[in-house]
């Protein structure tokens, strides 16, 4: 599981990669947003989030439809559904961070200056639309994934003056992480990379395969359509894979 992937490239990518300006501003700024995320694919989908952006580190609060709060400090990432955040044991990307990590990948983007702002466009693990303020702020950031577009919108994006110790004054961030159930642990292990999202109800995991195939599995209520469905102990998982990698997830499970 390679945690510091998004980090490193982050803190290195200013000397590697010739970022426009205005990619450098958006990377390293600091805002506060109220957005909205809507997710179209085995099931339409939707968040209403706040979000705290400090370079690399943020923090986001998920209103809607159920309350998710999550936080990424370096290379720590803590997730709660109230004031009190545990360690997760993986790194919590949203969509903007997922489109951080092409860019700093060095992935050929295309920017073009409008009337507003910019619009950035890029192509690689799918397709992604960024359009940005003339100060470098987000406004609206889409991609289109394997049957799936993803679109998140910003409202009311202004300079972040608070600083992180005024922000999670209010939370406690705890060391003890969260803990998956042993059956699901045991899938992961056979997994050669893995990310966490925040998702519309509750976890999102996505990673490779060991046989070189992508999986999803989604934790908590309002599963998507078309994935298969178990119970761990109380906790409903929905998983999509293709049928050959499906088998062999069966045959784990029941181990």
């Amino acid at each position: 599981m390679k945690k510091q992937v998004f980090m490193f490239f982050f803190l290195i990518a200013a000397t590697i990669f010739a970022l426009p300006d205005i990619v450098e501003r958006w990377l390293y700024s600091n805002y506060y947003a109220k957005r909205v995320m809507i997710e179209i694919g085995l099931k339409t989908r939707f968040r209403y989030e706040e979000v705290y952006k400090w370079g690399a580190d943020k923090m986001v609060l998920v209103h809607e439809p159920i309350r998710v709060n999550w936080v990424r400090l370096g290379q720590s990432c803590y997730m709660g559904s109230d004031t009190t955040l545990r360690r997760s044991p993986m790194l919590i990307l949203d969509l903007e961070d997922l489109a951080f990590k092409e860019i700093l990948q060095g992935r050929n983007l295309t920017l073009r200056e409008t009337d507003d702002g910019y619009e950035i466009t890029l192509q690689d693990t799918g397709s992604y639309r960024i359009l940005l303020t003339k100060e470098g702020f987000p406004k609206e950031i889409e991609r289109n994934y394997m049957n799936t577009k993803s679109r998140l919108i910003y409202e009311e994006v202004k300079s972040l003056s608070l600083s992180k110790e005024d922000v999670l004054k209010n939370y406690s961030l705890v060391d003890t992480e969260i803990e998956f159930p042993k059956e699901l642990v045991n899938v992961l292990n056979n997994f050669k990379f893995i990310i966490i999202r925040e998702g519309a109800s509750g976890l999102e995991i996505e990673g490779i395969y060991k046989n070189g195939q992508k999986v999803e599995i989604f934790i908590g209520s309002n599963l998507p359509d078309g994935a298969m469905k178990i119970n761990v102990n109380g906790l409903e998982i929905a998983i999509v894979a293709d049928k050959e990698t499906l088998e062999e997830i069966k045959v784990i499970l029941k181990k």
